[in-house]
C-alpha cells in the first residue's frame, strides 16, 4: 500500500508506458536444424542460434560437433510493430569466441501461420541463394497475438530503428596460415633443441667444442647487469 505524499515509482512508471506500446508477444519455439555447412577442420560445427526482432535479440545455446543440432528453446519476445520481420540466424561459435555465419531465414510477423511446425530454408547472408552445406533448413514454430487496435495506432508512430552491430568476422584462410606458421615456429625449436642435444652428445667432436669454448666464453664476460645496456644500445641505434 502506497503512503500519503511517498514518491512515485518512476521506474514502474515507465515500465507500464514500454508496456503500453507493445501491440503484442511472439512466441518461438526453436526445435533443431539440419544439413549445416561444415566450419571446423574436423568436418563439424558448434552451431547456435541468435534471435532478432528490431533490436530484441536472443539466442539458443551452443550445440558442440554437430551438422544436425538440437536446441529445443521458447523465446517471447514483445512485438512493437506488426510490420516488423523477426531475423533468425545461425553461427558457429569458435574457441576464440569468434563467429562464422551459417544461415539465415527472415519472417515478416504478418506472415507467421499461429502453432505451425514446419522447416524453414536457411540462406546466405545477402538472401538470395540457399546456405552452404547440404539443404540447411531450421525447424521452428511461432505463435504471434496482437492487438490490432494496437497496432493500427502504433502504425502512425515513426517506426523504432534498428541499431547496427558489427558482425564478427572469421576468416578461414588467416586461420589457416596461422595454423602453419605455428607449425613451422614448433618445428624450428625441435630442430634447436635437437642440434643442442647433439652438441652435448659429442655427434661432431668439432662442433661439439665450438659449442663448449663459445658457451665457457658467455659464462666468463656475460653478466645480468648488462642486460640493460645492451636493450639501450639497441634502442640507440
Amino acid at each position: 500500500m502506497a503512503h500519503f505524499g511517498a514518491k512515485p515509482n518512476l521506474k514502474a512508471w515507465h515500465h507500464s508506458l514500454q508496456t503500453l506500446r507493445d501491440v503484442g508477444h511472439l512466441t518461438v519455439k526453436v526445435f533443431g536444424a539440419n544439413g549445416l555447412a561444415a566450419a571446423d577442420i574436423g568436418g563439424k560445427s558448434d552451431p547456435f542460434v541468435v534471435l532478432e526482432l528490431i533490436n530484441a535479440r536472443l539466442q539458443t545455446q551452443t550445440e558442440y560437433k554437430t551438422l544436425t543440432p538440437n536446441w529445443n528453446k521458447i523465446f517471447t519476445f514483445n512485438v512493437k510493430d506488426m510490420t516488423s520481420v523477426l531475423e533468425i540466424t545461425v553461427f558457429d561459435e569458435d574457441r576464440d569466441h569468434k563467429v562464422e555465419f551459417l544461415g539465415r531465414v527472415v519472417i515478416p510477423l504478418l506472415r507467421i501461420r499461429n502453432g505451425e511446425k514446419r522447416w524453414y530454408s536457411l540462406k546466405d547472408k545477402k538472401m538470395y541463394s540457399r546456405a552452404k552445406g547440404t539443404q540447411p533448413q531450421i525447424l521452428l514454430e511461432m505463435t504471434v497475438v496482437w492487438n490490432k487496435v494496437r497496432a493500427a495506432l502504433r502504425a502512425l508512430e515513426p517506426k523504432e530503428e534498428k541499431l547496427v552491430l558489427q558482425e564478427v568476422k572469421f576468416k578461414r584462410q588467416l586461420f589457416l596460415r596461422n595454423v602453419t606458421r605455428l607449425k613451422a615456429i614448433i618445428v624450428y625449436f625441435i630442430d634447436v633443441g635437437q642440434f643442442v642435444q647433439s652438441c652435448f652428445e659429442w655427434e661432431s667432436p668439432v662442433r661439439s667444442f665450438i659449442a663448449l669454448v663459445l658457451w665457457i666464453c658467455g659464462c666468463i664476460w656475460f653478466d645480468i647487469s648488462t642486460i640493460p645496456a645492451a636493450a639501450l644500445l639497441y634502442l640507440l641505434k
